[in-house]
């Protein structure tokens, strides 16, 4: 597998070019398929990526069915809840319908949680889970969805969803997450990563794409599509060639 890596001026550049390949792929599977379907992630980045998202016009969001890389285990309307983010920013502006919305459930115990988004996975996907897009991010530690270094979730191959846990500088350690194979169903991965404080970390992907270590989980993912990597100059000065999106 080979990932493409565009280099954009800003972090708002990196979330306008998320929203906006997010549109254009959304809308070329619509035209392919009845309902396709969408994974989202948390952060800070995809704040303006998905409040852009949900004003792309030609996109039949009652036939649009979006998921969670990961959750933190918190209730729904918490603060720290990714799904609370995604409401806020794009499922509400864009009229997503709630039976078309396929939340994490993040107040349950760790591994209830778990157990109850793989039956809903398998209730809607059975045995062909694809996602038709992708959303990921990548931490200062190289960490991506919630698999984090050094835990117990990284080797997880036998489950579509796993507890995980992040540091213990985290405001909220327990979570839940897609594991490895789970992330790889996927037509079209984007990336969104910005700022200089991951550019270590950034640094070891390449090292690792090029063979010459394992390096973090973000390094690990790999997709049956396209993995593209949208990522700001503070990031990848230095780091990668510059080319405009």
């Amino acid at each position: 597998m080979t990932a493409e890596i565009v280099v954009l001026p800003t972090q708002q550049a990196v979330a306008e070019a998320l929203a906006d390949r997010t549109a254009a792929a959304l809308r070329a599977a619509l035209e392919q398929k009845n309902r396709v379907t969408l994974c989202l992630t948390g952060g800070s980045t995809p704040v303006p990526a998905y409040r852009r998202l949900a004003e792309a016009e030609a996109i039949e969001w009652d036939r649009v069915h979006v998921f969670w890389g990961d959750e933190r285990c918190v209730p729904p309307d918490h603060d720290e809840s990714n799904y609370a983010m995604a409401a806020r920013t794009l499922l509400g502006p864009a009229g997503v319908p709630e039976t078309n919305v396929h939340k994490m459930p993040g107040a349950c115990p760790q591994a209830e949680g778990a157990a109850v988004y793989e039956q809903a996975l398998e209730q809607f996907f059975g045995d062909d889970l694809w996602f038709d897009v992708l959303h990921l991010g990548m931490g200062d530690d190289g960490h991506t969805a919630s698999l984090f270094p050094g835990t117990d979730a990284l080797s997880v191959t036998d489950r579509r969803v796993t507890p995980g846990l992040a540091p213990p500088s985290a405001a909220v350690r327990e979570r839940l997450t897609l594991t490895f194979p789970t992330l790889q169903r996927a037509g079209l991965c984007l990336m969104a990563v910005a700022g200089a404080a991951k550019r270590d970390a950034f640094s070891d992907v390449l090292d690792a794409y090029d063979g010459e270590a394992e390096g973090p989980p973000a390094a690990r993912v790999r997709v049956e599509g396209d993995l593209i990597w949208l990522v700001d100059h503070d990031l990848a000065q230095g780091l990668a060639d510059e080319n405009d999106d």
